[in-house]
């Protein structure tokens, strides 16, 4: 994404395109985790042994069994959901043109 908006980005502009993809990655990435985060807890809380994910540590014997497998089941169902949404931004991206824009091209002068 970075070198497509680089090489259709005017060369004066090229500093500020750089930077707001980087601010919009930012963006993304703090999005994901709340997005797939809350359905991770939610659906540990609902099927692990009445704590949050931050007491699995903190367990020991067939209750830290019972909370790595709700875990790892919770995990298993955010992936899913990852893998799907994937599918959906790599063919969104397939749709992205490769070539430079003829909006970006200099504009003739005429005389």
């Amino acid at each position: 994404m970075i070198q497509l908006v680089q090489q259709t980005a005017p060369r004066h502009q090229l500093g500020v395109a750089t930077t707001s993809i980087r601010f919009f990655q930012t963006l993304g990435n703090a999005l994901g985790t709340a997005l797939f985060g809350t359905p991770l807890s939610r659906l540990y809380e609902a099927n692990g042994p009445g704590s949050t994910t931050s007491a699995i540590g903190g367990l020991t014997g067939s209750a830290h069994a019972r909370a790595t497998v709700a875990f790892t089941d919770s995990m298993s169902v955010v992936f899913r959901c990852a893998a799907g949404l994937m599918a959906v931004a790599s063919a969104l991206a397939l749709r992205l043109p490769t070539s430079a824009s003829p909006l970006n091209s200099p504009i003739p002068v005429t005389a």
